[in-house]
């Protein structure tokens, strides 16, 4: 019987093979843009970690770095599943990795079922996961090896010459991000480049948690929030972290224009008043004024409230400050708003069927961002922390 592995493991392959030169194109467009644009070093080795799948005939990649006691540390890998991280980590300690390190030279277990006296527990750990053969190549700078990227296939056998001469050029890219925009003696940079690396995956790590503490997310889940939300403001995955990881517990006058997560919630019926609460409480905390902060907190609760009714009866909600204004992600998972919505442009009539709480937040916000579809609806709110008071809705509402 073949199993849906098989058969993803297949149709990846005809896929992967089906438009070579435009998967490498992509690739590197995909890559070069990290590394011209503000470099972020954990983002550069995650995006490398995934291309390695899409164009290699492998299902897993992971990319590990020596640190300055020369041992394996991991950076990224193309999964943040639990078991597969650890089969990832597990590879630091034994396996083709280590000795791929320490002699500098490509190594290959091609046959798990079968596998070298070296790392008989790492191999059954492999095979148990549902991998016939992994592959090792070294990240090298000249003669010195400074890494090792891992490559877990499904079928037993070898890479075969085109794939191992694709892992090998992958693993040089790896090399130029690790020296991206460095200047001094190399060896001198690339410990302060591997350390602070090392210390950006633990932020990682750390704001993975938060969120799935907080938003009731796997970790898996929690890292594809952390690239979205990322994506959302235009910011470095690492930078993104960092403001997850700190939370609102330094001085806000120290705050500047930098991002700050203040309040990071799933919510539901019965949780509603603590969310009120909580968005209250950190929007004076960072000076608005009272009446300014009662008016956003009543656009937070009308979208929120609208999540509970609309959406499927649970919600999620993301508080941040930047550059002087406090923006409230509130979203849903459900049907989304129908397709021939519109935002009123005027009050509505009073008829309880008629949709009050759009027109009531926009009135109170400086900006309402909406993105809808059969997956739900997240809304985006913007105030003005500097603003001592707005136009709030209309009295007698």
């Amino acid at each position: 019987m073949t199993s849906s592995t098989d058969h993803d493991d297949r149709n990846r392959e005809v896929a992967v093979s089906a438009s070579p030169g435009q998967g490498w194109a992509e690739a590197f467009v995909d890559l070069s843009d990290t590394l011209v644009a503000e470099f972020d070093i954990v983002e550069f080795l995650h995006v490398l970690a995934g291309r390695c799948v899409e164009l290699l005939n492998v299902r897993v990649a992971g990319i590990m770095v020596g640190n300055q006691r020369g041992a394996l540390r991991v950076m990224a890998s193309s999964s943040e599943q639990a078991h597969l991280l650890e089969l990832v980590e597990a590879a630091t300690a034994e396996g083709p990795c280590v000795d791929c390190y320490r002699t500098g030279r490509a190594v290959d277990d091609p046959d798990l079922a079968t596998p070298d006296r070296r790392w008989t527990r790492f191999a059954a750990q492999a095979k148990a996961a549902g991998f016939g053969a992994v592959h090792a190549v070294p990240v090298r700078l000249r003669a010195e090896t400074i890494g090792v990227l891992i490559l877990f296939s499904v079928h037993p056998g070898l890479l075969g010459p085109a794939d191992a001469q694709a892992a090998r050029a992958l693993a040089n890219v790896t090399t130029l991000g690790l020296l991206q925009h460095r200047d001094v003696e190399y060896r001198q940079v690339l410990a302060e480049q591997v350390q602070n690396a090392m210390n950006s995956r633990v932020v990682l790590e750390q704001a993975k948690g938060v969120l799935a503490e907080y938003l009731g997310l796997d970790m898996a889940g929690a890292f594809d929030e952390l690239r979205r939300l990322a994506t959302r403001l235009g910011q470095r995955l690492g930078d993104v972290a960092a403001a997850v990881t700190a939370g609102d517990y330094d001085d806000p006058a120290t705050a500047g224009g930098r991002l700050r997560m203040l309040l990071i919630r799933r919510f539901e019926l019965a949780t509603l008043t603590a969310l009120r609460g909580g968005v209250h409480a950190a929007l004076i905390r960072h000076g608005l004024p009272a009446p300014a902060a009662a008016k956003f907190v009543l656009a937070v609760h009308e979208a929120a409230a609208n999540a509970v009714v609309h959406g499927g009866g649970a919600g999620q909600f993301l508080l941040w400050r930047r550059n002087g204004d406090v923006y409230a992600e509130v979203s849903d998972h459900g049907a989304g708003l129908p397709g021939d919505f519109r935002e009123a442009a005027e009050r509505p009539a009073r008829a309880a069927e008629d949709p009050r709480g759009l027109w009531l937040i926009n009135s109170i916000c400086t900006a309402l961002d909406i993105e809808t579809g059969p997956g739900g609806t997240r809304l985006l709110l913007r105030y003005p922390l500097g603003s001592p008071d707005l136009s709030g809705p209309p009295a007698g509402r």
